[in-house]
């Protein structure tokens, strides 16, 4: 057992079965920065078990780490749900750190597909409110923009099939996304694309996506670095040209851990220096 750290399991966040995260901190009271890993599956599936190696091996490091899970997105729930849910999962897990001895100031956050989506999300709209500052995010083939004609009308095939992805995205945002309606659930798609929020006081940024992504299109990728280029915004784009969704290309999945690394350092320690 590494007694380097200390870790909970499971822990609460809300009344919901779904809100709890787990968590790993240094004994050092020398640690700030957390990493918040945010999983995928399209907003109605996945679990945060994914990421518990990864708990472990950056709490040696010297860095508080965290994952969670967050209610799906349901008739009850819409992407407000969400965000919320990321607020309030940070404001226990800094509470919990406190025990270790750890003010922690500052968060990465990062994630795959929709667990990218809600990092991005999450850092350029919720900064102000945060009760740990967002300082950088890495984007795994996360969408940017929900609103894009060829993300909205154009992915769904074989999977998933039409009618799931429909009813996915009117869950949302609340409001029946179907010809004729756009009026309604336009607006809101635009209000939860990352892309919207994005300013010269965002934060820094990698992008990291496959080029033959058939279910989150690379052009969601390329919008979104064009508006951190608009905006001085830094970033580091990562595309992967034999990659699809699941990221297969290895050498640059290597070097985007490379990169994650050095944004850790520089965003998380180096700032407490």
């Amino acid at each position: 057992m590494n007694t380097s750290f200390m870790k909970w399991k499971d822990e609460a966040y809300g009344e919901h079965e779904r809100q709890k995260f787990d968590l790993a901190v240094p004994k050092d009271r020398g640690c700030h920065g957390l990493i918040l890993f945010i999983h995928g599956g399209a907003w109605i599936a996945g679990d945060k078990e994914g990421y518990r190696d990864d708990l472990d091996r950056w709490a040696v490091k010297g860095y508080a780490a965290a994952a969670m899970n967050y209610r799906y997105i349901a008739p009850d729930a819409q992407m407000d749900a969400e965000m919320e849910d990321i607020k309030n999962a940070l404001a226990v897990i800094r509470e919990k750190a406190k025990e270790a001895g750890a003010d922690l100031t500052r968060v990465l956050l990062t994630g795959t597909s929709a667990g990218g989506h809600l990092s991005l999300l999450y850092a350029y709209s919720m900064a102000e409110t945060s009760p740990i500052r967002p300082a950088c995010v890495v984007d795994y083939c996360g969408p940017t923009l929900l609103s894009e004609h060829g993300l909205l009308y154009e992915t769904p095939g074989k999977y998933p099939p039409a009618e799931q992805w429909t009813a996915l995205f009117s869950n949302l945002t609340g409001k029946a996304v179907v010809p004729g309606n756009e009026a309604e659930f336009m607006p809101l798609l635009e209000k939860y694309s990352p892309v919207t929020h994005v300013t010269g006081n965002s934060v820094p940024t990698i992008i990291c996506h496959g080029q033959k992504d058939d279910l989150v299109p690379f052009t969601q990728a390329k919008i979104l670095r064009n508006r951190l280029e608009e905006c001085g915004v830094e970033y580091v784009f990562l595309p992967m040209p034999e990659a699809g969704h699941g990221l297969e290309q290895a050498e640059i999945y290597r070097e985007s851990a490379a990169l994650f690394e050095i944004y850790a350092e520089r965003f998380l320690k180096e700032a407490e220096a």
